[in-house]
């Protein structure tokens, strides 16, 4: 996948690959998805007053164009 939030161009072959993307952007305060349970993923956002998000994997798939 291409164009994603936060790819900075670069292309992601699965969702574990830009999930791990995400997570070492997050050392530079930029958001992303923590997996809290199996499947269950948390939204981390550096801004105390954010609603918390929550998302299965599935619903991660789905929002960002990735196929099982």
């Amino acid at each position: 996948m291409s164009r994603l939030p936060f790819s900075r161009g670069k292309t992601f072959c699965s969702l574990d690959e830009y999930l791990d993307h995400l997570e070492a952007l997050g050392a530079v305060d930029l958001p992303w998805w923590r997996e809290i349970s199996p499947g269950v993923y948390e939204h981390v956002k550096r801004m105390p007053e954010a609603e918390r998000e929550i998302a299965t994997r599935e619903e991660l798939m789905e929002r960002f164009g990735f196929k099982r």
